[in-house]
């Protein structure tokens, strides 16, 4: 595998950086990349040889392999371990989730995922963010496309498009979905997201629009899932499923973060600021009609 132009992941966001590349890596390449996610602490203190020992591979594999996900080399991914883990929590000091008083696991639980968050957008291609900010601006027709744990997410971006003045469409069935993507024309936007990037209702979708000539635009949690290599603009948010038992919606958390940073981004381009203020004094007199109604 060529080596990826150099990357500089935010403090803290090295494993959701090494993480999301895992899929695109060769068999040889992954046993080193998961055994830096698996124990990083411990591969902070090795060299490449001993690194190489512990994963049945060679010293030239794991060099190559820290190429591959855009380090110079093995020494330079250490200096990123051994950074974040200054900066970590201890995790003994995090108290389990669910367990004895929640005046003590409660506040840990949204401190947790804070820290999860922060980390999540190791990952973002911020080239790729703009041209997805372009592209949302000069859509003609723009179609939200997910399912199973990501559908939220597609929800939640339809009314934050709607607010803004878009015209989105975001049928919850996947039937529906994928029909509607065959009506695209060159000029429309296709949004999948798919926190596995695997997900087969979602992956159909983003085909379909891809024959039919859209752009298809995704959000995943892994770099070079299906999703992404159909992509036409693939943006990578860091999937945070490993610390949390409610996995698929603390995974969610990046992505209704990225969607609403990509809403913000493309109504300041497109000028639609105004549109919102407009949309959210409306709904705020609705409701004001709504309560004046109940107290007659």
């Amino acid at each position: 595998m060529a080596a990826r132009a150099r990357v500089d992941p935010p403090s803290g966001g090295t494993l959701k950086h090494v993480e999301s590349l895992i899929p695109s890596l060769g068999p040889s390449e992954q046993k080193v990349a998961r055994e830096v996610v698996e124990n990083p602490r411990e591969v902070s203190t090795l060299s490449a040889a001993e690194l190489a020992e512990r994963t049945a591979t060679s010293a030239a594999t794991v060099i190559r392999t820290c190429q591959s996900m855009g380090f110079k080399g093995f020494h330079q991914l250490r200096l990123y371990l051994m950074r974040d883990l200054v900066a970590a929590t201890p995790p003994e000091a995090v108290p389990r989730m669910g367990v004895g008083d929640p005046r003590v696991w409660l506040p840990a639980v949204f401190e947790s995922a804070g820290k999860e968050l922060a980390h999540a957008s190791a990952p973002v291609d911020y080239e790729n963010f703009d041209l997805a900010v372009d592209a949302l601006v000069g859509a003609r027709r723009l179609l939200l496309a997910a399912n199973g744990g990501s559908a939220p997410v597609a929800q939640s971006a339809l009314i934050g498009f709607l607010a803004l003045g878009w015209h989105p469409e975001a049928p919850v069935d996947a039937a529906v979905q994928q029909l509607t993507a065959a009506s695209l024309t060159p000029g429309d936007l296709c949004l999948c997201i798919s926190s596995s990037g695997a997900n087969i209702l979602t992956l159909h979708t983003a085909e379909v629009a891809a024959k039919a000539g859209a752009t298809v635009l995704s959000i995943t949690g892994f770099t070079h899932s299906k999703l992404h290599r159909i992509s036409d603009i693939p943006l990578v948010c860091g999937d945070v499923t490993q610390t949390w038992p409610t996995g698929t919606v603390a995974a969610n958390i990046g992505q209704f973060v990225l969607v609403a940073a990509l809403q913000s981004a493309a109504a300041h381009r497109a000028g639609r600021l105004e549109a919102e203020s407009a949309v959210t004094s409306e709904v705020i007199d609705l409701l004001a009609d709504d309560d004046a109604g109940e107290s007659d």
